[in-house]
């Protein structure tokens, strides 16, 4: 059984809040790669940003979740927060193509066909230099996810609005 576990959603949701609890319960994971890539743009003045070429943007993430899921061990539970899957939701909420290269990471990397998702939450959403989409656009990125993820045959499992450590007991109780 594939025992390598996505969680998506909408930006600024807790799912790396709920990676980082796994962590520290001693679970492997994948953090998300996105707002370091940014911050790191950012820093050196650099294109590769969702603003300015969300494209190039979204090519890179998806190689780089590829390397990590490459890495990831297939005899434990593995959770990833975000998949290249959320690469296509992103480019398809903002009316872009997606790329051959995307398309063929995601035939790559298989995952369980469950896929945990947390629900936008109005309170406890923020955005900042690296998390710039608003309220709406969080909820229009969250619904190309969804749509997204069905397309391509996985199950979402909605993660309750519950505090950190309820929302990890949820996760691993459904795994």
């Amino acid at each position: 059984m594939n025992q390598k576990y996505i969680i998506t959603g909408a930006p600024g949701t807790g799912k790396t809040a709920i990676i980082n609890a796994l962590m520290q319960k001693d679970y492997s994971c994948a953090e998300e790669i996105s707002r370091e890539i940014i911050a790191e743009q950012i820093m050196i003045g650099g294109d590769i940003l969702p603003w300015k070429n969300q494209i190039a943007f979204e090519n890179h993430i998806a190689s780089l979740r590829k390397e990590q899921y490459l890495n990831s061990s297939e005899n434990e539970n593995y959770f990833f927060d975000r998949s290249s899957i959320d690469c296509i939701a992103y480019l398809k909420a903002n009316r872009l193509g997606i790329t051959t290269e995307i398309n063929q990471i995601i035939k790559q990397c298989v995952f369980n066909k469950k896929v945990f998702i947390t629900p936008f939450w109005q309170e406890i959403f923020v955005n900042d230099g690296e998390r710039m989409e608003d309220i709406k656009a969080a909820i229009n990125i969250e619904s190309s996810i969804i749509e997204t993820y069905k397309s391509l045959g996985y199950t979402l499992v909605k993660v309750p609005k519950l505090s950190v450590s309820e929302r990890v007991n949820f996760i691993l109780s459904n795994i």
